[in-house]
């Protein structure tokens, strides 16, 4: 099974006035960011808003890009929702049009689910999806889902299905979380959700970074991320100017 890396963009989802998805902007944007080189788009995910948009509009949008020769292998599209039930339907979906991968999220809004509460969750959704073709990003942002996954979980979860649970991306912003899932499960594709550790993700066998920011600094993200191995002075020179950038728009 091929391992995803490289640049990802959180793509931004344009609405109109009467805030459905303008979908010829989307189009253009998503055409746009991979422009500038890009190795894939994460779709209807923070950045992107997702929890503000229906399965059905979502699931629509999908097929839009897709009928409009975005290729399906470059899209990591967010398929996580509070109701289990829409999270197999968003994630069964994503699967059929043959995505790269998928960003799922935990249940979010009632807090402190057990352990075995989450492991059950997304043990359900990989039974029910019931599709080998299901590659499953572990999407950890707690600062607004209000739920950690921790690396007990994902080596949990791993373990029990290494073919399906293939990633994380970390967007909590605690690098000492992000090294202890890559210690504990060094199988694990890793992605923080902020370039200012792209270097530094790169350094300990993290796999790229799928950041917001790249919709508005995107050349300048991946010209870093494709010197590391090959210029790590100019690297690490675009990384201070990357790490200006991204400090200054938050």
């Amino acid at each position: 099974m091929h391992k995803i890396s490289g640049v990802f963009s959180a793509a931004l989802t344009p609405v109109k006035n009467d805030l459905s998805i303008n979908k010829d902007l989307y189009l253009r944007h998503c055409q746009y960011l991979m422009r500038q080189g890009h190795d894939g788009l994460a779709i209807f995910g923070t950045t992107g808003e997702a929890n503000s948009f229906s399965v059905q509009e979502k699931k629509d949008h999908l097929d839009f890009l897709v009928s409009n020769r975005i290729d399906p292998n470059i899209l990591m599209p967010g398929t996580g929702s509070s109701s289990l039930n829409d999270a197999i339907d968003m994630t069964k979906h994503a699967a059929s049009h043959k995505v790269k991968a998928v960003l799922l999220l935990p249940p979010f809004y009632y807090k402190k689910p057990t352990q075995q509460g989450l492991i059950d969750y997304y043990t359900e959704i990989i039974q029910r999806t019931n599709d080998s073709r299901v590659q499953i990003y572990l999407y950890n942002f707690p600062q607004l889902s209000g739920i950690h996954l921790n690396a007990d979980l994902v080596v949990t979860l791993h373990e029990k299905y290494p073919e399906v649970i293939r990633g994380y991306k970390d967007s909590s912003g605690d690098w000492n979380n992000t090294k202890e899932i890559l210690a504990k499960c060094p199988d694990i594709i890793m992605f923080p959700g902020s370039e200012i550790y792209l270097t530094k993700v790169l350094g300990i066998g993290g796999a790229g970074v799928i950041s917001g920011t790249a919709n508005v600094n995107p050349s300048k993200i991946k010209q870093a991320y494709s010197l590391f191995k090959t210029d790590p002075v100019k690297a690490a020179e675009l990384q201070n100017d990357i790490d200006i950038f991204r400090t200054n728009v938050e």
